[in-house]
């Protein structure tokens, strides 16, 4: 397992028939490994207490030579009466946070930059600079990033990630989804360095949809390449990780009260791994809070909008983020809260930020960047910018996510409420908050 992990990691996927033959030896009689395989380390697979924290080794925890347990994905067939056995986790169908609006944009990008105050981030240093955006989507194609931004944005394609089963190399994937979340964040953070993670295109095949296995090897690599590693090839004091991406309906997970379930299990591996990165590596993780809100759910929710902010969304170390318009108008699209129960924290979304205007034209000429997908990014490079001037070892992203909140322009005052969360992002009253500016 040591050695698999540790080819995954290092981008090499070729098993060894010793590997294949010690999962089948290991796993249920039926069990069928995936490939290209997926053995990814995950320490103890526990989430620790507050207290023990500081007493951590992160290299100890989850190096592939010393982690204690890892992930092996793959699949087992189950007759329709059947009981899934135990000792698996769900890997759920996800997918980008697409959106049913087709009403025409509302502000464009010059509208968001000063709704946010972007000059005065920047007259304060704060411009991203230093800091590493993993955007963990579809990947980004450049040349049109490039083209709409108006500048030659930083990018890091050697501490990038490419699935295996892709054929394009990072920064030249197909336009659509990925290359709008990027232009998104960059809008904020200019100077940001970019890594293009493109999880999403990571399908076992193409007749398949895109599961939670990719997510989980993307959220391994990235802590193996920032701390793990003896040689963190990614050297950037600060990561924010975007994730415009979620599971829409409970139909696409195992089946209520399984304790590998995904949606409303606060003990999968995955935010295991999300723990780890953000409690002890301490990177900030920004999610989209989906797009099953209760005037325009998109199509895959089924007409389901309670409990719709599930899964990583619903995870406390995570930012969950909703969207506005640029006059400060919920869209309809916006998943509300609370979280589905059975998560440690119902009060998500935590805020919202602002979606629906015209900006990267990804999707096309005059169609606006759209969705808690658009709000999402738009949240990390807020973050981002915060970071220029903020380690993460003077400010853990909880203690930046609490200043978040609390400076947040409430709609309506009063605490936080199921559509708004805290509010509207203000990240120069944020920073002023932290003490970033005057």
């Amino acid at each position: 397992m040591q050695s698999a992990a540790l080819r995954l990691l290092e981008g090499s996927i070729s098993p060894t028939v010793e590997f294949q033959e010690h999962c089948q030896r290991l796993m249920p009689e039926g069990f069928t490994l995936d490939f290209p395989p997926v053995v990814v380390p995950i320490g103890t697979g526990e989430i620790f207490d507050e207290a023990e924290i500081e007493r951590i080794d992160l290299r100890l925890l989850m190096h592939p030579e010393t982690s204690k347990k890892f992930l092996v994905a793959g699949s087992i067939e189950v007759d329709d009466d059947g009981e899934i056995p135990e000792e698996f986790f769900a890997d759920p169908p996800v997918q980008p946070h697409l959106t049913c609006g087709t009403s025409r944009s509302i502000g464009n990008n010059v509208d968001v930059q000063t709704r946010l105050d972007t000059t005065t981030l920047r007259l304060n240093g704060l411009d991203g600079s230093g800091v590493a955006i993993a955007i963990v989507d579809t990947g980004i194609y450049a040349p049109h990033l490039e083209k709409a931004l108006g500048f030659a944005f930083r990018k890091d394609g050697a501490n990038s990630w490419t699935p295996s089963t892709v054929a394009t190399p990072a920064f030249w994937h197909r336009l659509g989804h990925g290359t709008m979340s990027a232009y998104d964040a960059v809008l904020v953070a200019p100077q940001a360095t970019l890594l293009d993670y493109a999880a999403l295109l990571g399908r076992v095949d193409h007749s398949a949809q895109v599961t939670l296995a990719p997510m989980i090897v993307a959220y391994s690599k990235l802590l193996y390449s920032w701390k793990t590693s003896a040689n963190p090839s990614i050297r950037a004091p600060a990561l924010v990780i975007s994730n415009s991406w979620g599971i829409y309906h409970p139909s696409l997970d195992f089946p209520a009260n399984h304790p590998g379930r995904f949606i409303d299990n606060p003990n999968h591996p995955f935010r295991g791994l999300v723990w780890i990165l953000a409690r002890i590596a301490r990177a900030d993780a920004v999610f989209a809070a989906g797009n099953c809100g209760v005037n325009c759910p998109a199509p895959p929710c089924l007409r389901r909008t309670a409990g719709a902010i599930n899964g990583a969304a619903a995870y406390p170390e995570v930012l969950t983020v909703g969207g506005c318009d640029t006059n400060y108008g919920l869209v309809g699209y916006s998943s509300r809260g609370p979280a589905i129960a059975g998560m440690p924290n119902p009060q998500k979304p935590d805020l919202v930020a602002y979606t629906h205007f015209l900006g990267s034209t990804a999707a096309g000429r005059n169609r606006p960047d759209t969705g808690t997908s658009a709000s999402c990014p738009v949240a990390a490079g807020s973050i981002a910018a915060i970071r220029t001037r903020l380690p993460p070892l003077n400010a853990s992203p909880a203690v930046l996510n609490n200043a978040l909140r609390q400076s947040a322009h409430p709609f309506p005052p009063g605490g936080w409420n199921p559509n708004y969360g805290h509010g509207v992002i203000r990240p120069v009253a944020a920073a002023r908050l932290l003490g970033l500016i005057p």
